[in-house]
């Protein structure tokens, strides 16, 4: 068998120090990534007749935002009235 030279492996960056400060913990255990996944993801479950009008998640997505845009600019423009 053939020995691999290690004298021609250069290295053009040295790898980058972690700054712990910075870092976020996870917690312990197999599943705390998992944990930590779910947490952050949100699932909703749509109504079968809902579901009918739309094929995929981007569509839902879409007539939210637009649904929360033209209720925010309604709101925007009502003024109170003092007593």
């Amino acid at each position: 068998m053939a020995k691999h030279s290690v004298k021609g492996s250069k290295r053009s960056e040295p790898p980058a120090e972690l700054n712990f400060k910075k870092l976020k913990f996870v917690g312990f255990g197999l599943g705390a990534l998992d944990r930590y996944e779910a947490e952050k993801s949100r699932t909703v479950v749509l109504d079968e007749d809902v579901a009918a009008v739309f094929q995929d998640a981007k569509g839902v997505n879409s007539v939210l935002r637009a649904f929360i845009k033209a209720t925010t600019t309604m709101t925007k423009g009502r003024r109170r009235k003092s007593a």
